[in-house]
């Protein structure tokens, strides 16, 4: 009879901890973690994102929390939300539109809205109805490249952001903050880029849905937190 070593059983149990965790943020369509999160400072705000293009450093520079909106998944039936859009039009969309009329994203004291696509795009529109009350932004990008012209667009998007997300905290996105918030989503993504690539070499011990499920808890968890997973 053979038993695992100490070591071995320690890495296994904090690994399993580790996706109990994350699969629990996978199912938290209430954002009980951003409440909790929020409840640590009165001057906390949490900005919610569709998970594209969205520059989360500006948002953690000034002091805020990121958070990716995905939708309810198959732990929501859309009912209301399809008053909204029609229902052949992708479920990702309706079903962030049943999360807000049924109140539970409240919690987000603002909501950036990338141009994904033409349905995402027009939820900005929709949140300026439902929620007058928080800032909403339609995050738009520049197609075209051209420093003088897609440059200087881009940049006026990126300060928009920073100044709204800023007058939220009452901390000022400074040059140094940015900074320091470029060099922790680095090694965020590089983290990521690990796990990934020991996936690629041995897939066995990084199934997809294991992976994915540690993604999306970065969608939730403060960057340096979800790093240290």
């Amino acid at each position: 009879m053979t038993t695992a070593a100490p070591a071995e059983t320690q890495a296994t149990g904090r690994l399993g901890e580790l996706l109990a965790r994350a699969e629990e943020l996978y199912e938290d369509i209430e954002f009980q973690a951003v409440k909790e999160w929020k409840s640590q400072g009165p001057a906390r705000r949490a900005i919610g994102f569709l998970p594209v293009y969205v520059p989360r450093e500006i948002i953690h520079a000034a002091g805020g929390l990121p958070v990716g909106i995905m939708g309810g998944g198959d732990m929501t039936e859309i009912v209301r939300g399809d008053s909204y859009f029609q229902s052949y039009i992708c479920h990702l969309p309706r079903s962030v539109i049943e999360l807000a009329v049924s109140g539970r994203l409240d919690d987000l004291d603002g909501f950036l809205f990338p141009s994904i696509c033409d349905v995402i795009r027009n939820l900005s529109g929709m949140f300026k109805l439902l929620k007058p009350e928080k800032y909403v932004h339609y995050f738009d990008l520049p197609q075209n490249f051209r420093g003088d012209l897609g440059g200087r667009f881009y940049v006026g998007e990126l300060k928009s952001v920073a100044g709204a997300v800023s007058g939220m905290t009452g901390t000022a996105v400074t040059d140094e903050r940015l900074a320091e918030s470029i060099k922790v989503y680095n090694a965020n993504r590089k983290a990521m880029a690990a796990l990934m690539q020991l996936r690629v070499e041995k897939p066995w011990l990084v199934p997809a849905t294991e992976y994915y499920l540690m993604l999306r808890a970065g969608y939730m968890l403060p960057v340096d937190e979800h790093t240290a997973m």
